[in-house]
């Protein structure tokens, strides 16, 4: 199983963009960025979720989902996260509660 790094970029006000690094010769060789993907949390994107039902904790666990998938799909492979994924879901976490109505 491949290890991961996710690092975000400052995030704009409806998605950031995630770098994905990995270390071909193991953690204690050096980082190369595999793939960079965009997280979106606009309103129209929130709204979706919450015409399938689900409240914001079921919001965030499909966040969390999709990335590990949209990450799997360009690494061709399982992989686990060794650092960032908190950071990453914090960001989505401060975008999307104002949609559920929930205070800080």
């Amino acid at each position: 199983m491949k290890e991961v790094l996710l690092r975000p970029d400052k995030p704009f006000f409806n998605n950031v963009d995630v770098a994905v690094i990995d270390f071909p010769q193991g953690r204690d060789g050096g980082e190369r960025q595999r793939c960079k993907i965009t997280v979106e949390f606009a309103q129209c994107d929130v709204d979706e979720l919450k015409a399938k039902n689900m409240d914001f904790d079921a919001a965030m666990d499909y966040y969390k989902d999709w990335i590990y998938n949209v990450v799997k799909v360009n690494l061709s492979t399982d992989w686990k996260c060794v650092g960032g994924m908190d950071e990453t879901m914090k960001i989505v976490q401060e975008h999307i509660e104002r949609y559920f109505n929930r205070k800080r």
